[in-house]
């Protein structure tokens, strides 16, 4: 089994979660942190999708604004959505994810959204089902490595326990 076999229905999540466009930032905040997910699609009076917001979005706008916490979501939000059919190969999905700097993309089907997939839920199902390439794995190792040797030297450093170097040291 590759990346390429496997679509976005196999790995999404289908508890999506909707919030109307006239409640506050602080009404978003408050439904993503009781509901441990970082987005929400944004609905009018009719449950049309107009736009998602994300964690990302709800920082900037606090950052952004003089009173934040009280800035309607439909000024937050960011539109339109970018979305892919429940069939979408998986490996079409992060180039869509890349190519478009975002980290949620809502799986429609038949254009109705039905689940949610973001960068995170992507990197889970690859490393739990082990679909990295051999190289990959190889390379992650390597790295870890090198960096518990980096590691290694700066704890024996701090500790003055490192190298002795018998002449000063010229920078070219």
């Amino acid at each position: 089994m590759g990346i390429t076999s496997i679509t976005v229905k196999d790995v999404m999540r289908t508890d999506v979660k909707y919030i109307t466009k006239d409640v506050t930032l602080y009404d978003v905040i408050k439904e993503m942190s009781n509901s441990w997910i970082s987005s929400l699609i944004v609905v009018d009076s009719k449950n049309e999708p107009l736009g998602i917001v994300t964690e990302k979005d709800a920082v900037r706008a606090l950052a952004w604004s003089v009173n934040g916490f009280d800035l309607k979501v439909i000024n937050a939000m960011s539109t339109p959505i970018v979305t892919v059919e429940d069939t979408t190969c998986l490996d079409t999905a992060l180039t869509v994810m890349v190519e478009r700097g975002i980290n949620h993309l809502p799986v429609t089907s038949k254009g109705k959204i039905v689940g949610m997939v973001t960068s995170r839920d992507i990197v889970r199902f690859i490393v739990k089902n082990r679909l990295l390439a051999p190289e990959v794995i190889e390379g992650m190792n390597m790295k870890r490595r090198n960096e518990d040797d980096v590691s290694r030297l700066k704890d024996m450093l701090s500790h003055g326990l490192g190298p002795s170097i018998d002449r000063p040291l010229s920078i070219i």
